[in-house]
Formats: structure tokens, sequence, C-alpha cells
């Protein structure tokens, strides 16, 4: 039965185009909710640092979809840094806060009376109380446990930098907020299992109002595609061919790659018949664009798709970040086999040895590499395995299933009123 609420989705960016993992998310939780008979409409930031311009918007999205978007200076300022030192939020979240914008939120709340509100991610969720004026139901989705990857940030830093006491600060900041926010919506979704026991910790008593939904890619058949180009099978008679994907102003990715560079690729050095490295990534700093034995760096490409099905094997060496790693799930889904640290595939239930190639170092990582090329079938039996987990469509509609019952439980009481300046 369709649950015909009228949804609000509130990121704080435009979610175009679909290249990157939080984009992809938050088109993704908008169809299924369509698929479930709601109306769902969005407003947005468009930050300076990700700006989109607005007029190059598919029509279904300007016209059809977003009913606001809010130009805002996101830019990174030492004086802004430094200003919000005294203050309770952290600075990577204050970039994001605009009076311009939460007037307009107000007012386009007041105008499609949403049902629910749907907060993507943790630097929209600064609008809360903007939402608090009003009888809103707040739905919370938690892309990533945002205070993780800011103290991960930090311990990667020597005690001797200076930016490693500033860094550590804006953790505490971001964790006393994301718990403030896990704790006083209605409901929240987590994006991998993992991200769900934490959230899970940070507001014990909320357990039921939480739910894993996680992300599955609506292109899982598209290699079938006749304009697909077909993946070769390695038979290890050429280089094996690696690649690595993924949005470089992500400090998670950053880190991974420079890892790649600095340690797993070299380890690799020497070998007859060198597997060879490519890596692809929009706003990349310029040193990833340096060129080395064995590696080509691509830059910013127009079809993540067509990139990942030329390689033979995907490799995601991250070590540091949280919830779901989207182009590990896309590359799976594509039939293309993946290498990767277990924090790269974490959120997807995968078996090390069953459904990926485990490496937690360079040294790992070279005795994949040598195991391959005296079983080059194994990456075959990989993508057939993978496939099949990825492809759980049963899975899938269990999670859509109790997602339904969520909202229908938060939306119990419908009806939204302005409150009063009294309360």
């Amino acid at each position: 039965m369709p649950l015909n609420l009228r949804i609000l989705q509130l990121y704080h960016r435009i979610p175009h185009p679909p290249r990157d993992g939080g984009v992809k998310a938050v088109l993704h939780m908008r169809q299924v909710l369509e698929n479930l008979g709601c109306v769902v409409r969005g407003f947005a930031l468009n930050p300076s640092r990700n700006r989109i311009d607005p007029s190059s918007l598919p029509n279904s999205m300007r016209d059809d979809y977003l009913l606001d978007i809010v130009e805002l200076d996101s830019h990174i300022k030492v004086g802004g840094a430094l200003a919000a030192l005294p203050f309770s939020l952290p600075y990577h979240l204050l970039r994001f806060k605009d009076s311009n914008a939460a007037q307009r939120l107000g007012q386009i709340i007041e105008g499609y009376r949403p049902d629910l509100i749907l907060l993507e991610g943790l630097p929209i969720a600064l609008y809360r109380t903007t939402l608090e004026k009003f009888n809103c139901k707040i739905l919370y989705r938690s892309h990533n446990i945002e205070s993780d990857i800011v103290r991960q940030k930090a311990f990667s830093l020597s005690r001797w930098n200076p930016l490693r006491t500033w860094i550590y600060a804006e953790y505490r900041k971001m964790q006393a907020f994301e718990r403030e926010t896990v704790r006083t919506v209605d409901a929240v979704l987590a994006i991998s299992p993992q991200d769900l026991i934490q959230l899970r910790e940070m507001a014990p008593d909320r357990i039921d109002h939480m739910l894993h939904f996680g992300y599955w890619p609506t292109m899982a058949n598209s290699s079938d595609s006749p304009n697909r180009p077909k993946q070769s099978v390695w038979n290890g008679e050429r280089p094996l061919r690696l690649g690595f994907i993924g949005a470089m102003d992500w400090l998670p990715n950053q880190d991974a790659l420079q890892w790649l560079v600095d340690e797993w690729i070299p380890a690799t050095e020497g070998w007859t018949n060198r597997p060879e490295f490519h890596a692809a990534g929009r706003k990349a700093p310029a040193k990833f664009a340096q060129k080395w034995s064995a590696y080509f760096f691509h830059g910013e490409v127009e079809d993540a798709e067509t990139f990942m099905s030329s390689c033979d094997a995907m490799v995601f060496p991250l070590r540091m970040g949280s919830g779901l790693k989207i182009k590990a799930v896309e590359a799976m889904a594509l039939g293309i086999p993946v290498i990767s640290t277990m924090q790269g595939v974490q959120g997807m239930g995968l078996e090390p040895g069953i459904d990926y190639l485990q490496a937690e170092n360079a040294r790992e990582f070279a005795a994949v590499l040598q195991d391959l090329t005296q079983s080059p079938n194994q990456l075959q039996a990989l993508t057939e395995r993978v496939l099949l987990k990825i492809n759980n469509y049963q899975e899938h509609n269990l999670k859509i299933k109790a997602l339904s019952t969520l909202l229908e439980q938060v939306t119990a009481r419908k009806g939204m009123t302005p409150r009063n300046e009294n309360g």
C-alpha cells in the first residue's frame, strides 16, 4: 500500500551530477521513497567549494524536484576558523550555516507542508533549529560517522603538528553535535551496519527508532548494456590492470591514494609483467597527477562505470572513514573483482577470500598479486560470487519493507502547524 507522504529532502549540496557517493546516496533514497508512493521534493545548499550552475541541471531536477537552491560561501578561511574557536559547533560544519538559507527553508516548509523532513548528512542538520519552529517529523540519514573521520585525521598527524590540536578540538565539537542530532530527531538511518552500532551507542534509548538502510546500484546489470564495453577476462598473458577511483576532495580517498602511491605500488617494483595502476577522481590535488613508474592518473572521468569496466580489478586501500564505500559496491555490481582493506568494504557483509581479496598493507597486497599471477582464474570466480551477493533483491526488498514500517511509525501523527513564538 503506498505511503502517500510528502517528504522534503535536505542536502548541503545540489545532488547532481551523480558521480560521488554522497550524491548517489541522496538520489538512491529519493528513488526508493518515490517507489514507496511518496512525493519527494528537495532543498539544497550550493556551497562554493562544490558549486553547480543551477542552469545546467536537468529539468527533472530543477523544475520537478528542487524547491529552492541557496548559494553559500563555504571556502575554508583561516580567519573563519579562528573566529569559530569560542563556539560549540565545529568550523567544519559552521561553513554551511547561513541565516538566509534558514529563512528560505522556513518559507519552503510553510508552503510545501511536508509530512516528514529528511536530513541527508550531518552538515544540513545545522538547520534543525529552523525545523523546530514547526511540528516536523525529522529523519536523519547518516552518510558517515563524521566525528570519526575528523578524529582519524587528527591522529594521522604528528603530535608536534600544530594542526593536530585544532583538529582534535574540532573532533570533540563534531562528536557532541552528532550525538545531539541522533538524540533529538524522530528517527535515524545508518548507511552501514557498523555505523548503526556507533549511532546506537550515541543514543541507546533511541535504538527502536534506528535502522540500517544502505545503497545498492540501480545499474547492477548495466555491464550487459550494448553501449557498455565488455570487461575482458584477465588470463595472466598481459599486465594486470588495476584501478582506483574516488572523489579526491574527500580526505579518506586522498589518504588511500597516497598510501597506494607511497607503499603499495612500490611493492611491485622490478616484477616481470608488472601490474599497471590507473587512478581517477575529481578535484584531485596536483601531486596525484605526477608520473610514477606503473602509475597512470586520469583525473575526473566522464563515466566512472566505463573507467571501472576497463580494469581487471579495483583496489580500495582505505584506512580511514566510515559509512559505505559506494564505488566498491558499484564495481562489484559491474562484475569487477575488488582488492581492498577491510575498511574499504565495510558495511557490505563481504567475506575476505570469498567475496573480495583482502590486503591490509603493501606486503599483503604484493602477496595477493603474486597469488593471482599463479591462479588468474580467481578473478572470474570472485566476479560470479559477488554478483550473486550484490544482486540479492530479496535482501533489498526486506530493507525497503523495514524502511516503510519505520516511516509509518514516525509519521503516525500527521499534520504540521507553525509553533507560535511563545512555544
